[in-house]
């Protein structure tokens, strides 16, 4: 298995972070993180940063860019900079296919009860069904189903409806600082050295969404986003949020 932590920001990129490539290293070495995607705000690492942090570090770095379009944030892998343009998430979709990349959109529900609304005619399934047909997840290759800086049920709520679209998922942990690196991560079955392995091992779905849980002598465990859900009653207390039966 080889372990990523798909949404990273760092100060490089991100002026809201305090990441740097070091400390990202340091704590993956001691976490057992195989690699991570740094995607910085509306911008990416040029191709000499990532050559130079990579040697330097020693370190699996897959360049990556989060876009702020008008459906949302998504994350991107494949394309080499910003393009006029791809605050439209349509037109992102059009460079990226161009770019031979791929798309996951992130945090799709994050805040979403914030906000109470009825979604579908009032049962569970109509309302996962609703929420699916939005235009986003037509346009994206998979969908972020766990994200650290979002809540539980925002997070099962993406996680259903990335099931109902039958897709595979993916996590990440939206991390600024070192607090949370690494304990969203996704799962890759294959090697994965470069962004292009990254690509194609996303298209071709041989990944999966997990949580690692570090113990005290640094021990860890990963455990299947799956396995997490099964464990816990997070249908229920997302129905009762949604405020749907059946």
């Amino acid at each position: 298995m080889y372990t990523y932590d798909l949404h990273v920001h760092t100060l490089k990129g991100s002026p809201d972070s305090e990441l740097t490539p070091a400390k990202i290293k340091e704590t993956a070495a001691k976490i057992g993180l195989y690699g991570a995607g740094i995607t910085e705000h509306d911008k990416t690492w040029d191709h000499v940063d990532l050559r130079i942090e990579r040697e330097q570090h020693d370190y699996n770095f897959i360049r990556g860019m989060e876009v702020t379009t008008d459906l949302g944030h998504v994350l991107v892998y494949g394309l080499n900079a910003y393009v006029s343009g791809i605050h439209k998430a349509e037109t992102l979709r059009e460079k990226v296919d161009a770019a031979g990349g791929v798309m996951i959109i992130a945090h799709p529900f994050r805040r979403v009860f914030h906000f109470p609304k009825q979604y579908g005619n009032g049962t569970y399934g109509s309302a996962i069904e609703e929420l699916a047909s939005w235009p986003i997840f037509e346009l994206v290759d998979e969908i972020e189903v766990l994200n650290g800086a979002t809540g539980e049920l925002e997070n099962f709520l993406a996680y259903e409806v990335c099931k109902y679209l039958g897709k595979k998922g993916t996590a990440g942990s939206d991390a600024h600082s070192i607090h949370g690196l690494g304990r969203s991560v996704t799962i890759f079955q294959n090697p994965v050295h470069d962004v292009g392995d990254f690509i194609n091992e996303i298209k071709s779905g041989n990944i999966y969404p997990a949580q690692v849980i570090t113990g005290p002598e640094m021990d860890r465990e990963i455990i299947p986003l799956d396995v997490t859900v099964r464990e816990k009653d997070l249908e229920e207390r997302l129905r009762i949020a949604m405020g749907v039966d059946g």
